[in-house]
């Protein structure tokens, strides 16, 4: 990715955004996702609502594209995560005491309705993305997740060496991570488009 770091500037990238270039979105996104997580992190060490900041922030920057006159894109990308941070901190110091009273019924809540909603739609993703997988990948991924088999037992199945198994794996879920972030992150965006 370094290579597309150089060959896009952040003004070049900026002026494709305003024309509603995806691409140009993408590389943003990919350029400054984890940048922000991590200065969101050091401020409130909450991955999850860290991570929600940060998804505001790109959402926001997609649907403001036309309205913001934009200099510099990663001083404006840290105002906005830096506004976000303390908007939630601000949020979660009033909030707290109701939400600890009130956890498990929350923490239920959610359950549910992760559970109806975003596992039907993870599970369809990821069994299209593995029909996708070259055969060897797939065979390997489905030995490892499905059928729950170590390495050691794959290994002898396929006639391959313990290190190339775990290296398909590998490769398989940091893909597979890498797809999964954006598919929801374009869905949320979808939502709010």
């Amino acid at each position: 990715m370094k290579n597309g770091h150089v060959l896009h500037s952040n003004e070049s990238l900026l002026n494709r955004l305003k024309e509603n270039d995806l691409e140009a979105f993408n590389l943003i996104y990919d350029r400054y996702w984890s940048v922000l997580l991590n200065e969101a992190y050091k401020r409130l060490e909450q991955l999850a609502i860290c991570e929600e900041i940060v998804q505001d922030v790109f959402i926001e920057l997609w649907q403001q594209r036309h309205n913001r006159d934009i200099h510099n894109l990663e001083a404006y990308l840290r105002s906005c995560m830096k506004f976000k941070v303390f908007e939630a901190y601000k949020r979660n110091k009033k909030t707290n005491s109701l939400l600890e009273a009130n956890r498990a019924f929350i923490d239920d809540a959610e359950r549910v309705e992760q559970d109806l909603y975003a596992e039907k739609d993870l599970r369809s993703f990821i069994e299209e993305w593995i029909a996708h997988l070259p055969q060897k990948r797939k065979e390997i991924f489905k030995m490892r997740y499905l059928d729950e088999l170590s390495t050691k037992e794959i290994s002898e199945l396929t006639q391959s060496s313990q290190n190339t198994v775990q290296n398909h794996l590998g490769i398989s879920i940091a893909k597979l991570r890498k797809l999964i972030t954006r598919h929801f992150f374009f869905f949320i965006l979808i939502l709010f488009h």
